[in-house]
Parts: C-alpha cells; structure tokens; sequence
C-alpha cells in the first residue's frame, strides 16, 4: 500500500487560501487540514503560523504525474529527488515542490529549501518493491527525456 502525506507550512506573508490552491493544482482531490503553529523558527525569527496538511493513497498523485509527464521532466524529478531522497530503507521518500510553480500547476523542485518553505510530500509503501513499482508509474523509464512505457496505476498496489 502506498500512502502520500503533503505539508506546507503559511506564513504571516502568505495568503493560506493560495498556498491550499497551489497544493490543489498538484495533488487530486486532496482534502486539506489546517493547524496553527505556535513556534518560532530560531534561523530567521520568522515563523509559519499555519500547517496545511493532507493525506491519502496513491490515487493523491494522479495529478502529479500527469503534470510531470506534460512538462517533460521526467528525468529531472527521478535525478534531483526521488533517488536523493529515498530513504535507506527504500521505504520512503521526501521531496519538496515549489509553491509558486505549483500554484500555477507546475511541478518544480526548489534548489533547497525557500524562504517561506515549500511544499513537502512524504511518500510510503509497504515494500521496497512497491516502491520500485510506484517509481516505475509516477516517473517512467525513458529515452531522451520521453516515456518509453506507460505503467498502469493499477500495477502499483491502492488502499
């Protein structure tokens, strides 16, 4: 089973309804909490006041995929992040997406870490070879930068 969690922290700066809508441009019918942050972040005095969160199964990342397929940065996701940010166990994985660009319905991987945070997707699976088979899905083998098979969702297995 595959199980995706997104976070954003909202600053003072920042409209909460545009980051729920960056968030909703990438991820498929995502049903967003919202929790008050009472910390200060010691590096910048500045801190979010609010966490948007949501969770749910592989069907989350329709969206994504589709984008990531549309935009043709298939590589570029699979070499910056995925396999960056693998867990040593092949359990997990963490990236982060850009606000900004997901706000507008693009799929972009921040250098580092921004200023005002970005997007952060945790996902799951129950075996390193679901997670094998979910890469094989979200991000297809190519050639020259374009898909040479389309792996089915349902070959990666849903809740």
């Amino acid at each position: 089973m595959i199980n995706v969690k997104v976070l954003a922290p909202v600053y003072p700066t920042e409209d909460p309804e545009k980051v729920i809508r960056a968030i909703s441009a990438l991820f498929t019918d995502i049903k967003i909490e919202k929790e008050d942050i009472k910390t200060a972040e010691p590096e910048t005095g500045v801190s979010p006041s609010l966490l948007l969160s949501g969770e749910g199964g592989i069907d989350l990342l329709l969206i994504l995929h589709g984008l990531i397929l549309r935009e043709e940065i298939i590589d570029s996701i699979r070499n910056k992040v995925l396999i960056a940010g693998l867990s040593n166990d092949g359990l997990s994985v963490r990236f982060l997406l850009n606000k900004q660009a997901a706000f507008v319905g693009i799929p972009s991987i921040p250098a580092q870490e921004e200023s005002l945070g970005s997007i952060e997707v945790v996902i799951r699976a129950d075996s390193q070879e679901e997670m094998k088979r979910l890469f094989e899905w979200l991000l297809p083998p190519t050639e020259e930068g374009k898909p040479v098979a389309e792996i089915e969702m349902e070959y990666v297995e849903r809740d």
